[in-house]
This record gives structure tokens, C-alpha cells and sequence, in this order.
């Protein structure tokens, strides 16, 4: 656990507002615990994706919920822990894109976990007492991509 930081957990309510206080939070423990700007920024890219996606999708009714996160320091880099009590769903299940050949077939959206899949050297999904958990760990000295 990081243990440089005020705290190496923050819960967050559904809210897009939410977001900004996340990153703060994410680049402030990195910062703290020594963690190169490079793994930072991608562990940034990477929750930013999961928690859009789970305050866009994971509740069905309106109201207030709470998303739990949690950064680790890792023997070999830095890991990521996201806890949300939403519709069950593995986001690392959905299919690889099908990335266009050209910025004309572009479309916005559907390439936050390609990019969590990339970006990250591992990540790993589980059901767990009714939570969601999303967890990815990137590494100082190997390349992503190893999801």
C-alpha cells in the first residue's frame, strides 16, 4: 500500500464532477509515492475510462452511489483497485474494437478498455459480495499490454 500518501483510498459518489477530485487524488498519491509522471498519466487515461463508464452504465435507477478506489505500490510498479456496486459487468470481456483505418471511419467513444488493455500490463475483473472490482497494475520496467 502506499503509505507516503494522506490516505491510499478515495470513494467518490456517481457524478461526473467526481472525476476531476479522482484525478487530483490519483496524481497527488503518485506524486507522493515517487511514481514516474509516464505510469501516472496512463493510470489517470485508465480510471478516467472505467469510471466514466461505470457512473454512464453501471446504475439503473437515479440516485447517489458510491465508487471506491484504491492505489497500491506493487513490487514491480503500481496497481489500481476500482469498487463500484453496479450491474455486474466485465469489462474486459467486451470484444476487441475494430480500430478504423482512416480519422474519417472514427467514432467517438468504445476504446476505454482497448486503451485499459494496452496501457496496462495486467488487469483482472471478479464478482465480489455484490461489488464490481476492476483491478490493473501497470509496471516500471515491462511493456503494457498484457491484459
Amino acid at each position: 500500500m502506499i503509505s507516503t500518501m494522506a490516505g491510499d483510498r478515495i470513494v467518490i459518489c456517481n457524478s461526473t464532477d467526481e472525476l476531476r477530485r479522482m484525478t487530483r487524488w490519483l496524481w497527488d498519491g503518485a506524486a507522493a509515492s515517487g511514481i514516474p509522471d509516464d505510469i501516472a498519466s496512463k493510470l489517470d487515461l485508465c480510471a478516467n475510462e472505467a469510471v466514466m463508464n461505470i457512473i454512464s452504465y453501471a446504475y439503473p435507477d437515479a440516485g447517489r452511489r458510491e465508487i471506491t478506489l484504491e492505489l497500491n505500490e506493487t513490487p514491480d510498479g503500481v496497481s489500481l483497485v476500482i469498487r463500484d456496486d453496479g450491474k455486474p459487468f466485465n469489462p474486459l470481456d467486451v470484444p476487441e474494437p475494430k480500430l478504423p483505418k482512416s480519422l474519417d471511419e472514427a467514432l467517438i467513444g468504445g476504446l476505454g478498455v482497448h486503451f485499459i488493455r494496452r496501457m496496462m500490463t495486467r488487469s483482472h475483473y471478479r464478482r465480489a459480495d455484490g461489488f464490481n472490482v476492476l483491478s490493473f497494475e501497470v509496471r516500471r520496467d515491462r511493456p503494457a499490454g498484457n491484459a
